[in-house]
């Protein structure tokens, strides 16, 4: 197998929520309780074993060439991402909204937009992925009206492990491509921030950390929250420009929150696996569900 495509030190385990942002859901000792709903299981995990998936963001080419170059171009985008949640929990905090610089806002809200599209729980409810041999079919019908002449090299690409590398690398894409309406909506809105001040309360993460209470992304007074510590949200605001800072000293907004996240994801984590268990309860008294969540395109 030839080298991969980049830094070689890339680790195998990537993760679709990122750990800088599980590290703050997290206890004393950095780890957490976390209830994975096909297991039916409530157990102890950490930052770095979960929320993630071996080779996640690794694309592989016939010749068995890995390409991780979304992995680290993604890696720096999180980094860039935890400095302003750094700078927004600290001022969240301290009852203050974190005058965040036009440069600020614009990486957050393409933060916040690829991590709504990055995670199974939505990509697998796709077309695409709902329906993979369509799919490929798709792209190899096109391939041969394209492509008259190159009848060989497309043959070789109908078989099931080329068809696995051709998804993956459509997932892949699909995931860094930041087309549609919701960057121009998100520049266009302003900032909001949610902190916890009921004594004992937190919010929980889950493998869809994007909280919609009301509306669609793309609706101008949709309603969407990403937690980005035990006691902090980010949600889109106002006017473009403008943050807004909201106390929740009341159970309900703070349960609205987690029962929405526990309802739509594969798996939560919280520091207390008191409230683990209250939402897997609540979760096992909820009817499959309908059909797919709207996604963020």
């Amino acid at each position: 197998m030839k080298a991969m495509t980049g830094p070689t030190n890339i680790p195998k385990y990537h993760h679709f929520v990122p750990q800088m942002v599980l590290r703050r859901f997290t206890d004393a000792k950095g780890k957490f309780w976390i209830y994975i709903k096909v297991a039916n299981k409530v157990v102890p995990g950490s930052p770095e074993t979960q929320f993630g998936e071996t080779h996640f963001h690794t694309v592989e080419d016939a010749d068995g060439q890995k390409d991780t170059s979304a992995e680290q171009r993604l890696s720096v985008l999180e980094g860039k991402a935890n400095l302003i949640i750094e700078k927004i929990v600290a001022a969240a905090r301290a009852g203050k909204t974190p005058g965040l610089t036009a440069e600020e806002k614009a990486t957050w809200d393409t933060f916040f937009h690829l991590q709504w599209k990055r995670v199974p729980d939505m990509l697998d409810k796709a077309a695409t992925f709902q329906n993979p041999d369509t799919a490929v079919d798709a792209v190899l019908v096109k391939a041969r009206a394209l492509y008259p002449d190159q009848e060989e090299k497309i043959a070789a690409l109908d078989n099931p492990e080329a068809r696995a590398r051709l998804l993956q690398g459509g997932k892949v894409r699909a995931i860094e491509q930041s087309g549609g309406k919701v960057p121009a909506v998100l520049a266009g809105r302003g900032l909001a921030i949610a902190r916890i001040t009921a004594p004992g309360e937190s919010f929980a993460i889950g493998s869809l950390p994007m909280v919609r209470l009301k509306g669609d992304l793309t609706d101008p007074d949709s309603e969407v929250w990403m937690p980005v510590a035990s006691d902090v949200a980010v949600g889109v605001g106002l006017a473009s420009g403008e943050e807004t800072l909201i106390d929740l000293s009341d159970l309900k907004p703070i349960w609205d929150f987690n029962a929405v996240t526990a309802a739509q994801s594969s798996k939560f984590a919280a520091a207390s696996k008191a409230l683990v268990e209250q939402l897997k309860a609540y979760v096992e008294t909820l009817p499959p569900p309908a059909g797919p969540q709207s996604s963020a395109k």
